[in-house]
């Protein structure tokens, strides 16, 4: 019997001793931050994926996407769109930073996003916002109609209204918190970050169909920052840099060639050329630019060869700026080679090209001339008196010379010009002394 109650005081003091342990707390979600502020193009949309797959690998409570886009191509766009439609993680697109703008493509992302919110300061504008050059009505009218049709579809898979679409495709009406909340474009109005997770908490956000409150209060907010060789190829994604990279790489190609040994110029300019057409090879490119410039190539081998120097030069230096100017055919003027670049990157190119064959055929056309054969042309001063033979000072060398046939004598002092050469032996013919002077210093010309 004492056995059985000293049990049971074991028991119960075991018992007590386990629940007086406080409770274990869950940990405070996270949230993903992702700030977009760039057009939309292979490498961002790249970035952008990963972005969101690491957020669903770490079971996040919301992805915010702090977003400012001009728009970009409708292939990055696409890539992005099918990201936040996989994800399992809610997503929530904020047009936070001060006076942003969202259009083209980008308004694509806004109409997905489980989750739309404005600042006041912030904008939707129209796809043709800013034209990109050499569009055609037909372009135009296509690029419309496929953004209103995915306008179309995310806002009604999100519950949206349709009011504001046909105006952000083909219109020319900026929208902004306030219409574009009037207009059913978006869900509410966030002036902070502390605003977003208020409306999740009071509103909640739609996801296939179900309406969830989300309370991010106590949330840890993450940023996710690209790597810093994501940084550099970001940055290599603009057509103008790429343009001024791949100019400048084959210049210090050129240096090296022109001072062989050096070693430094070549590495640097083939690693310069390297890094632009990797990067010119991701944006799309036109074939009539490409041609163009190879075009400009052929053109600056057929001026080197040309007695007529400068015409086909010029023809060339024309045809590189032209093509680099359409080299590639973006959707935007931030995915295309300024006109600014392309003059200054031709020309200079060009002009060093051109310059560098013409002088190099020039060389090899030219014979080079060593000793006795040297001195033809040249003006002597007698040495000794001449008659027939006798010797001459030239370019400050003494040599054995001999007077032509119709030239009787020549006194020591007198100028004579070489004519040929025999061997060691010097053919040489009086000069007057009046001209003398004067033709000394056409000869070394």
């Amino acid at each position: 019997m004492k056995r059985f109650v000293l049990l049971l005081l074991m028991l119960s003091s075991v018992l007590h001793l386990h629940g007086a342990q406080p409770p274990k707390l869950p940990p405070p979600p996270r949230v993903i931050v992702i700030e977009f502020h760039d057009t939309l193009q292979p490498a961002r949309a790249e970035v952008f994926v990963k972005s969101v797959r690491r957020a669903n690998r770490l079971r996040a409570a919301a992805i915010l996407v702090n977003l400012s886009s001009p728009g970009g191509m409708s292939e990055s766009a696409d890539r992005m769109v099918a990201a936040m439609r996989s994800s399992q993680t809610p997503i929530i697109v904020w047009l936070g930073a001060g006076d942003s703008r969202v259009s083209g493509e980008a308004l694509r992302l806004v109409a997905e996003a489980d989750v739309a919110l404005m600042d006041k300061t912030s904008y939707l504008t129209p796809l043709w916002t800013e034209t990109p050059r050499k569009l055609r009505p037909q372009e135009r009218s296509a690029g419309s109609k496929r953004l209103t049709l995915a306008l179309v579809d995310a806002q009604r898979r999100h519950g949206r209204r349709l009011d504001g679409v046909d105006e952000l495709s083909s219109g020319i009406h900026w929208f902004n918190a306030t219409d574009a909340l009037q207009m059913g474009l978006i869900d509410g109005v966030a002036e902070k970050q502390a605003d977003v997770f208020r409306f999740l908490r009071d509103k909640g956000y739609r996801k296939n169909g179900t309406s969830t409150t989300l309370d991010l209060t106590h949330a840890r907010v993450e940023s996710d920052w690209p790597s810093p060789q994501t940084d550099l190829l970001l940055a290599l994604m603009n057509p103008n840099l790429c343009v001024l990279l791949l100019t400048l790489g084959l210049l210090l190609i050129y240096l090296e060639i022109n001072t062989p040994g050096v070693v430094v110029p070549g590495a640097a300019g083939v690693l310069l050329v390297l890094l632009a057409v990797y990067s010119l090879s991701r944006l799309p490119l036109t074939g009539y630019g490409m041609s163009l410039c190879l075009v400009a190539i052929t053109l600056m081998m057929l001026e080197a060869k040309s007695i007529r120097h400068g015409w086909f030069a010029t023809a060339a230096v024309i045809c590189m700026v032209v093509g680099l100017a359409g080299l590639v055919n973006g959707p935007l003027p931030e995915l295309q080679v300024s006109w600014a670049t392309a003059i200054g990157a031709g020309v200079g190119f060009g002009g060093v090209t051109a310059a560098l064959l013409v002088l190099g055929l020039e060389a090899r056309r030219s014979k080079v001339r060593t000793g006795s054969d040297a001195m033809l042309g040249w003006l002597a001063i007698a040495q000794t008196p001449l008659a027939p033979e006798g010797h001459v000072l030239v370019r400050g060398e003494l040599w054995q010379a001999r007077l032509t046939s119709k030239d009787s004598a020549v006194a020591a002092g007198d100028h004579v010009k070489v004519l040929r050469a025999d061997g060691m032996l010097l053919e040489v013919t009086a000069v007057p002394l009046a001209s003398s002077l004067d033709r000394q210093a056409t000869e070394n010309v």
